[in-house]
């Protein structure tokens, strides 16, 4: 009888495409896609036996080497097809992200072995019982007796694989699940044609085509890649990471942060900046290779880029890590610029060292801050039981905690006329006091609560803490003149700010000139016209305006003449170097030259006598100098309780 092998010829064809695909990627490659490969190849090596058994038997008569060949080649093809289920199985697991359920069940293992090595003697023992298959003269296959075991072996194992994706159908994307249901009728129409029809060699086409299916969704790169940065695509990262959390996978990520990445998109421009992007990626990608870490590399925007590899040893990690931080040091010259990178790279392990899918992430966007500012590569579990990192860590959980538990106070911090020579005024300041790490620094959670956005409800408590406090006491008969409240640089683009602070006013029943509320420069750059129209029409209403930590970083003397601000404070740091002779100089020119625009002018940071009298003694042609003076060498802040006890004293 003639089989048909043409069907064995175009399954070979679209198999070699796809071992070809594989191995020309250059990436470390994952268990999945190694497993992937295996499949591949095995489909492959089964292709071939059933072409070159059927082939012999079409064209040889009987002689010796017909024999032998076609002997040879059904049991490769019996013995490829036997494990190509098998490891389908494998890699059902591998590619769903669940293989440690695999990995650590004793019982899945010893029944995969079981059933692997039943398979195996079935095919050894058959030269002697041909229980599968014979071949017989002149050169003509014959099914064994018992070929049915052969495919309940092969029904078994494509069972087990349908099984655990049903299983585990809520972490499998709906297309994968599809394709997989698809795979099925595929491969089992094909079996039953043979198996009816023994010439028609359609089995393995069938196969090819369900590989072919299977490649298109499950493995398609264009899915899963971001064209533009050349890593796995934002969406499907955090996908990743969230299903691994789910299933309580065990994974070893090394973080890559690019610290310097707003100001290398600045200094290239976009376009260059997405070409930088692209050359980090292929770096990055060509040292895991090297390295032979099997790794999916994600990028996770704003300069972060991540290895997710399930290698789960420390001592692999660190080497690969090293070399990304010693590369990513030297110079790359990017279209006509050459740039450095200033990267942190920060290795953890999941879940030994996290084991919480909002800990992961927070990490992920802030390690390179709460980490320590350091160069060398970081070990997560080195860090985590620091009291400060952890403080960085959880500062979303703070702070939303300190919110709803009001574990904020407000402290007031006198201010000294050097020219009544008593307090006129004070600065309200917010402290934290959390549960589990006691008082926080505000220099620790204002910056991050910026960065998360938390500092619009914090900037509410600050306002209506002070309102309150303004409206339970008399101001007037404490000698107080006003209080003074930071807006942050968030607060002050509000579009409904001016509605709100007036309705807190009104209903406090205060006085809007008991109010000075405080800006920096930064904040009145950020939207100047929002900002602008903003202070314009609060100072309107009779609320006092201060220019905060003048002279720190660019000091845009416009802002100055353009806001309607009654005082400007000068920052510590004017202070801080008082005995150098030419910051001297520039302290005096600054003051004589806010004096005389009709400034008042506040130094902050006074901790000693000498320093206070300095200031008050510098003259200009009309005016005493430095006029309000803050600082510990007259009080620190202090709660208000004491506060107002201690301004009653020096009445």
């Amino acid at each position: 009888m003639n089989n048909v092998i043409y069907f064995d010829i175009s399954a070979f064809i679209i198999l070699v495409i796809f071992v070809a695909t594989l191995l020309g990627r250059r990436q470390a490659r994952d268990r999945a896609n190694t497993l992937l490969l295996i499949l591949i190849e095995l489909a492959t090596l089964a292709t071939i036996g059933d072409f070159v058994s059927a082939y012999v038997e079409n064209a040889s008569e009987y002689t010796r080497m017909g024999y032998i060949l076609s002997n040879v080649f059904n049991y490769l093809f019996y013995g490829a097809h036997n494990l190509l289920f098998a490891i389908y199985t494998l890699y059902t697991y591998a590619s769903i992200d669940i293989w440690h359920i695999y990995n650590q069940s004793k019982k899945l293992k010893i029944m995969w072995w079981s059933v692997v090595v039943f398979g195996a003697l079935l095919l050894l023992t058959n030269p002697f019982t041909h229980a599968i298959f014979e071949i017989t003269e002149p050169v003509v296959y014959t099914r064994g007796s018992l070929i049915i075991l052969n495919y309940i072996y092969a029904a078994f194992f494509a069972a087990w694989s349908l099984g655990v994706v049903i299983k585990y159908r809520y972490i499998v994307r709906r297309d994968k699940i599809y394709t997989i249901i698809i795979l099925y009728p595929i491969v089992i129409t094909a079996a039953v044609v043979q198996a009816l029809i023994p010439g028609m060699l359609v089995e393995m086409l069938g196969v090819a085509l369900a590989v072919l299916f299977f490649m298109i969704v499950m493995q398609r790169h264009e899915y899963q890649i971001d064209p533009v940065v050349g890593a796995m695509k934002y969406t499907t990262s955090v996908e990743r990471i969230k299903r691994i959390f789910r299933m309580n996978k065990p994974v070893t990520i090394i973080l890559i942060k690019v610290a310097n990445y707003s100001n290398l998109r600045l200094y290239l421009g976009q376009s260059l900046y997405n070409k930088y992007l692209y050359m980090v990626s292929e770096l990055l990608g060509d040292i895991a290779f090297k390295h032979s870490y099997p790794v999916d590399l994600f990028y996770l925007k704003n300069g972060t880029y991540g290895y997710l590899s399930d290698e789960y040893d420390i001592n692999k990690a660190i080497p690969v890590a090293e070399t990304v931080k010693n590369r990513l040091a030297g110079a790359m010259n990017v279209g006509e610029y050459t740039v450095h990178t200033d990267a942190r790279i920060c290795i953890v392990r999941c879940p030994e060292d996290i084991d919480e899918l909002a800990t992961m992430m927070s990490l992920v966007l802030t390690f390179h801050e709460t980490m320590g500012d350091t160069k060398d590569v970081m070990l997560y579990a080195e860090h985590r039981n620091d009291r400060n990192f952890m403080i960085r860590n959880e500062m979303d959980d703070i702070l939303a905690r300190a919110l709803k538990e009001n574990l904020f106070e407000m402290y007031y911090q006198p201010i000294y006329s050097t020219v009544e020579k008593r307090f006129v005024s004070a600065e309200a300041l917010i402290r934290l006091k959390d549960e589990k790490y006691g008082v926080i620094s505000p220099g620790i959670f204002i910056p991050m609560a910026e960065n998360s956005g938390a500092i619009h409800a914090i900037g509410d408590y600050v306002l209506n803490a002070v309102f309150d406090f303004i409206a339970r006491n008399d101001l007037e008969e404490l000698g107080l003149k006003y209080i003074e409240i930071n807006l942050s640089a968030s607060q002050c683009i509000e579009v409904d700010l001016v509605d709100k602070i007036l309705h807190m006013i009104a209903t406090k029943g205060i006085d809007a000139d008991k109010v000075s509320l405080e800006i920096t420069e930064t904040a009145a750059d950020i939207n100047p016209a929002i900002v602008d129209s903003n202070v314009q029409r609060l100072h309107a209403e009779g609320i006092r305006f201060a220019l905060d930590d003048y002279g720190t970083g660019y000091s845009n003397i416009r802002r100055v003449t353009t806001l309607p601000v009654e005082q400007v404070k000068l920052d510590k740091e004017f202070v801080e170097d008082i005995d150098n002779p030419k910051m001297w100089i520039v302290i005096q020119d600054t003051i004589k030259m806010l004096r005389e625009m009709g400034k008042e002018v506040l130094v902050e940071g006074v901790e000693t006598e000498e320093v206070a009298h300095r200031l008050t003694e510098i003259k200009t042609d009309l005016f005493q100098g430095c006029e309000l003076i803050q600082g510990f060498y007259f009080c620190k802040p202090l709660p208000e309780k004491e506060f107002v006890e201690f301004i009653k004293d020096r009445l």
